[in-house]
């Protein structure tokens, strides 16, 4: 069984990049979203055997030693569904073999991504799995119940075509262990996930030319209409230091900081002081309907990396949604937690952690 999985990690692998030329490289940039999309992936890693369990299975003769290998090869394949840009759903297989013992384990899980149409998205995931143990006279064992949790990360290569890392840590009940009757096997795998077409980003609204805009004549003199009205911005506050138009609203360019705008110590809900300054940050989005936007949330380094992650993406949402209460179109924004892992400014100084934990960055994406 585990060849056949191996097989067929190989074949899909040498498939991925033909399917990835077959999809056009500006489905992304002509509003292709990965929300909707099906995930086709297949792996190749290791496999780790709890040492209670595999002790059991050495004493019973499953395998061709009384000491099998706790580190087996392994593959994997799976196939989900991504639901939205944060949460998808998935079902597959994993399979090892060592010292003559083969481990098969469906299984069923439930995936949290930091930013499924960013170029490099963790995610978390976590659900149910079986694990059936073949020996070398075909007698099996198998637990009665048993779950998972993993970790992973997704780095696209194409609009496609991502390069996948993932470790899973399985909780399972085997009866017939002498002692504790939990044991806890882990898998790690590095493979390839392809993406199908998602749902597309809803259409800009197209504005029918104006029929009293047209240049008019007057005799033999052409009076040309006046220019269209500029949207002003004259609400909320502008961020200190940001630059501004004539019209007083934002000029954005690449990226903006928003430093006034501050988060409760271990909290993720904007403060009175913050909401002025987004008020006036959604005007000037407004006021650029050509451009899209990512917010960008950052933590310091006091605290585990995992936290801060998502303490940093609780508080980027919670100024897109903010912004999207404001009228700014939701599908023009993509929030991102990067925790303590890109920081604005160094950690090693009181001044640089200060900015950090309340850093929020605008920053512009051009179609």
């Amino acid at each position: 069984m585990c060849d056949q999985i191996l097989k067929s990690v190989r074949t899909l692998a040498a498939l991925l990049p033909l399917l990835a030329l077959a999809q056009p490289v500006a489905a992304q940039s002509e509003g292709q979203q990965r929300e909707g999309s099906w995930e086709w992936s297949a792996g190749a890693g290791l496999w780790y055997t709890d040492g209670a369990l595999n002790s059991f299975l050495g004493s019973s003769g499953f395998g061709t030693s009384a000491d099998p290998s706790r580190l087996a090869p392994a593959a994997a394949v799976r196939v989900g569904y991504n639901v939205s840009n944060h949460w998808g759903f998935s079902i597959g297989t994993s399979g090892a073999k060592a010292s003559g013992i083969k481990f098969l384990t469906p299984f069923a899980a439930a995936t949290y991504t930091a930013n499924l149409n960013a170029k490099f998205s963790p995610f978390f995931t976590g659900g149910t799995q079986f694990t059936r143990i073949t020996g070398e006279d075909s007698r099996k064992t198998h637990p009665t119940w048993g779950a998972h949790l993993g970790v992973g990360i997704r780095n696209m290569l194409s609009p496609n075509v991502a390069l996948r890392l993932e470790g899973r840590i399985a909780a399972e009940h085997y009866p017939e262990l002498p002692g504790a009757k939990t044991a806890y096997n882990s898998i790690l795998t590095l493979g390839l996930s392809y993406f199908t077409a998602g749902r597309r980003a809803p259409e800009a609204a197209v504005v029918p030319p104006c029929p009293l805009c047209a240049p008019a004549r007057v005799d033999t003199v052409r009076i040309q209409p006046p220019p269209p009205p500029v949207r002003k911005c004259e609400h909320g506050v502008a961020p200190a230091g940001a630059p501004v138009d004539q019209y007083g609203c934002l000029v954005l360019r690449d990226t903006l900081l928003l430093e006034g705008v501050h988060f409760d110590f271990d909290k993720s809900d904007l403060t009175s002081t913050a909401r002025p300054i987004l008020d006036r940050v959604a005007e000037s989005m407004l006021a650029h309907p050509e451009a899209f936007f990512e917010i960008a949330g950052h933590t310091d380094s006091v605290g585990t990396f995992a936290y801060n992650f998502l303490l940093s993406a609780r508080r980027a949402a919670a100024v897109r949604n903010y912004l999207i209460g404001q009228g700014v179109p939701a599908y023009k924004m993509t929030a991102v937690g990067y925790g303590e892992g890109f920081p604005i400014a160094p950690n090693a100084t009181v001044e640089g952690r200060a900015l950090n934990r309340r850093g929020i960055e605008l920053r512009v994406k051009r179609p």
